[in-house]
């Protein structure tokens, strides 16, 4: 019997001089775990935009295991598509019922 992937989702706050598009942030995320932990380490994480709306508050989901590596390469991110940009975690939760009651 296989055992069902532990999964974790963070909420977090972009806060930006303009409103940062959805995909743009998306792909600098991506950009981010791959320029830190390479294609291996990114796959690893499990990675997921679960949620952001146009008030900068989103939900990624990840790997219970790979938490603390999400939350670093969110910290790298100081630019998107030319806005400067600074990423906080709200919180985590090991469901998404209880993370859509953090954010």
């Amino acid at each position: 019997m296989r055992r069902r992937d532990r999964r974790r989702y963070l909420v977090f706050e972009v806060m930006s001089e303009i409103e940062v598009d959805k995909y743009k942030l998306l792909n600098a995320i991506w950009n981010s775990m791959y320029s830190l932990y390479g294609d291996i380490g990114t796959s690893e994480s499990k990675l997921w935009l679960v949620k952001y709306d146009k008030k900068g508050i989103g939900m990624l989901r990840c790997a219970h295991s790979k938490v603390d590596e999400v939350r670093a390469a969110l910290a790298c991110i100081y630019s998107v598509n030319g806005a400067l940009v600074g990423i906080r975690v709200i919180g985590i939760s090991g469901t998404i019922k209880a993370a859509s009651r953090i954010a």
